[in-house]
């Protein structure tokens, strides 16, 4: 039966709201503003000179501060470099750079700027062969030069990188999922989560239908009233801030998730925490076993090597998982062995 999202399921989001970014590493201390659009269904940062939407996720201004503020640094650089081994008059004629003609020049190399990938499919490990066949099917219709739509890998469905723009997997009722090494890669990338009825119906319809109504909103073993999938999708901030320090042990890797020890150790660094190494200082450390066996042993070692001074929590894999699906980090006692 095909689950559909409520038309309102973001009715109660507000159009502005402000950021608050604590994280030293970040330039603006005081937070940023940030509107939320209806149609994209996503929050995006405003300039600080005005209410457009950055051209750069992680910048400051929209294009045309931007430009402005590149066109004055331009001007400043050109007239450094060539005032190098120049007699007085060709300084003279460096007074005449005409900024408007360096903001063209920028202007043409970001128009020719290469267009998006368009849509760049990865699967989760839950679809059956039947359902993998209608993706197939569904690249095969609708590819074309101008909305190409391909696999992000064809020999391996389920890999996933920073060119994947939809995770297909199967809903569970109520747009959720079963939690999957997949899904939550896709979450620490702010990938798009749709489930396979997206790609039965527009088969059905012969047309590519609107994802937003069959978004997954959050893992099976999430609270009912919660909607981290979608959260991790439209809010691009990492889920921990960089003092989280992280030390990843599981050298067996994850079991559950078909996960192996780098790839977890992947997603620690992508979710924002600091991967822990023998030189990091640290307050607090929070350290991934896969067992309590595992945990004995590690905390042997530690009990030698660290200062009083340092709180060591050992948690189970589940505490990072599931800060990154439900988009908070967890309550820590809730994991520790």
């Amino acid at each position: 039966m095909m689950t559909i999202n409520d038309d309102d399921d973001d009715e109660d989001e507000p159009f502005f709201r402000i950021h608050f970014v604590p994280d030293e590493s970040i330039a603006n201390y005081n937070g940023y503003w940030e509107q939320y659009t209806r149609a994209t269904k996503c929050w995006t940062r405003l300039c600080l000179k005005c209410p457009k939407e950055v051209w750069q996720a992680s910048g400051n201004f929209c294009k045309c501060h931007y430009n402005q503020l590149e066109s004055r640094e331009m001007v400043k650089k050109t007239k450094r470099l060539r005032k190098k081994g120049t007699n007085k008059k060709q300084k003279s004629s460096l007074e005449l750079v005409n900024e408007i003609q360096i903001e063209k020049i920028e202007k043409d190399e970001n128009d020719n700027i290469s267009e998006s990938l368009g849509i760049v499919i990865s699967v989760t490990s839950s679809l059956n062969k039947k359902q993998f066949d209608q993706i197939n099917q569904f690249i095969t219709k609708f590819h074309t030069a101008s909305n190409p739509i391909q696999l992000t890998c064809e020999s391996q469905p389920e890999y996933i990188d920073d060119t994947t723009t939809h995770m297909i997997t199967n809903d569970c009722g109520s747009s959720t999922t079963v939690l999957s090494k997949q899904i939550v890669q896709a979450c620490v990338r702010h990938i798009f989560v749709s489930s396979i009825q997206w790609i039965a119906s527009s088969l059905e319809q012969s047309r590519i239908l609107d994802h937003f109504p069959y978004e997954i909103l959050r893992d099976k073993r999430s609270p009912a009233n919660t909607r981290g999938i979608k959260q991790c999708r439209f809010d691009n901030l990492p889920v921990f801030p960089s003092s989280c320090i992280i030390s990843v042990e599981c050298h067996s890797g994850v079991k559950s998730l078909k996960m192996t020890r780098n790839e977890l150790i992947e997603i620690v660094e992508l979710s924002g925490a600091t991967l822990f190494n023998d030189h990091s200082p640290c307050q607090r450390l929070i350290v991934l076993c896969n067992s309590k066996g595992e945990m004995l042993n590690v905390k042997q070692r530690n009990d030698n090597d660290f200062k009083l001074s340092t709180t060591i929590s050992y948690c189970k894999p589940e505490f990072l998982f599931d800060s990154i699906v439900r988009h908070e980090m967890q309550i820590i006692d809730d994991y520790c062995w």
